[in-house]
């Protein structure tokens, strides 16, 4: 029996057509941006782009709208899985009509790093490249940092109930409170409380020293934690302290996970005494203070300044945003921290990515636990979380977890190193990318550059994004046989 056979094709590839149409629809917004600023050349890619997608996405909607439901555990990890790798590509086909720009493998990077919410660029100057194009690329990771899952349940309502292990594959980390009875209630309230946080950055950072194009690529860009800017210097050329601080606002709510903001939104103030919520305060505080500290001994800046660059450089790494001041006083301490720091990552369940701060707290309370039983072995001492044990098989799941992120790193910092690049700019490329962190690597390297590596560290490159986005299992599960094997 062939592999196809043992999927419900139907239903991928019905719900490969809803996306690829939703691509399709949000070229519209590029489109209209090109039309504003008269950049006639850049408005063609675009509306042929929306033309191919449309047509695409509808043959497969049309031909396959007689799925059946529901969707299996397997059937959820294979979807997402295939949404993640064949989209970006179709994501690319903009970028591969601006040949000054964009080689056929730098259009599939900048497509993966926008909808994997990375930030990786191999684009050099951003002057010279369309608004129209600037616009797409900020599209991209807004799209990619609500999430496929949640695109799917938005576009299906009725069926959302049977939808659930698509929506378990893509947010595979643990946490996942059931706030609602229906799961189109959970998506409905995450897309307005992303689009509220993007329309109040677009409003803040208008006040400031933004110019509304800026202010909207940025908003979109930042609220989806991906850290795509319009700016060569990123954010260190805004010099005003307003910006810097609503951008670092901007990106400490993105972090968050949606079901504390959700419950913010829905006036259920007791979910800011989640655990995972008060370690990432705290983590911050800490963080901040030991670079504000650091900066204050050694650097010949006003303390307020450095108390600023601290919180903005630690929101932006643990965030996993990846945004960059383009400070030259970045020093081996601070460097060192924030590399660290990049392996955390931020809430479960929200844009940000890295290892996240549950699994993270779920691991040191484990330690916690194991040590005690050393000296009181038939001691029973369960691993909790808000008060609740911790299940055995979710923290075997963040052990294996935990070995896998690590595991794929240094998988990566060895091939990176073996097609050529340097070990220190290997390192810090791998974690950055498997992180979702992107840009804020020129901060550590100096003069560097994605467009400077070759295909081959680009490739590894992408599928360091791309198995960050997912988490690792459901890219590992896609090629297992056990996931194939007929049930």
């Amino acid at each position: 029996m062939s592999l196809l056979s043992r999927i419900n094709k139907k239903v991928v590839l019905f719900l490969l057509g809803l996306v690829v149409l939703a691509l399709g629809i949000s070229c519209v917004i590029p489109c209209i941006v090109s039309f504003i600023y008269s950049e006639t050349r850049t408005i063609y890619p675009f509306v042929l782009t929306f033309f191919l997608c449309s047509i695409f996405g509808i043959s497969m909607v049309y031909f396959n709208r007689d799925y059946q439901l529901p969707i299996s555990r397997r059937d959820g990890q294979i979807i997402i899985a295939l949404l993640w790798i064949v989209i970006p590509l179709f994501g690319a086909l903009p970028y591969m009509f601006f040949p000054d720009i964009f080689t056929i493998s730098g259009a599939i990077f900048e497509s993966y790093s926008g909808y994997t919410t990375t930030g990786s660029t191999i684009i050099d100057d951003l002057t010279k490249v369309p608004r129209g194009v600037l616009a797409y690329r900020a599209m991209t990771q807004w799209v990619g940092g609500l999430g496929f899952a949640v695109i799917i349940i938005l576009f299906l309502r009725s069926k959302a109930g049977q939808m659930m292990n698509i929506f378990n594959a893509e947010f595979s980390s643990v946490y996942k409170n059931k706030m609602y009875p229906h799961l189109s209630d959970v998506a409905i309230r995450i897309l307005v409380v992303y689009s509220s946080l993007t329309i109040l950055g677009y409003f803040l950072l208008r006040m400031g020293s933004m110019n509304g194009f800026q202010a909207f690529c940025h908003s979109l860009t930042t609220v989806a934690t991906g850290g795509f800017s319009t700016e060569n210097g990123n954010i260190g050329v805004f010099n005003d302290s307003y910006t810097q601080n609503v951008i670092t606002l901007l990106m400490f709510l993105s972090g968050t996970s949606y079901f504390v903001l959700v419950g913010v939104f829905k006036r259920n103030f007791k979910v800011l005494k989640d655990e995972q919520f008060l370690s990432y305060i705290y983590l911050i505080l800490i963080a901040s203070a030991a670079l504000a500290l650091y900066w204050i001994l050694y650097s010949p800046k006003p303390f307020y300044v450095d108390i600023q660059d601290a919180l903005f450089y630690t929101v932006s790494i643990i965030t996993t945003t990846g945004y960059d001041l383009q400070t030259s006083q970045m020093g081996a301490f601070v460097s060192s921290a924030l590399i660290f720091l990049m392996f955390i990552g931020g809430c479960s369940a929200s844009s940000a990515s890295g290892l996240k701060i549950i699994r993270a707290l779920t691991l040191l309370r484990y330690a916690k636990v194991s040590l005690k039983k050393i000296f009181h072995p038939a001691a029973i001492m369960p691993v909790r979380m808000n008060k609740k044990c911790i299940p055995n098989e979710e923290i075997k799941n963040v052990f294996g977890f935990f070995f896998l992120y690590i595991a794929v790193f240094l998988i990566g910092v060895f091939f990176l190193s073996c097609l050529g690049n340097e070990f220190p700019a290997s390192l810090t490329i791998s974690i950055a990318n498997l992180g979702n962190i992107g840009p804020v690597v020129g901060g550590y390297l100096n003069s560097f550059s994605y467009s400077s590596l070759g295909v081959a560290s680009q490739f590894v490159v992408v599928l360091l994004m791309l198995m960050g986005r997912l988490e690792i299992f459901a890219f590992i599960a896609l090629f297992s046989k056990s996931l194939w094997r007929k049930i």
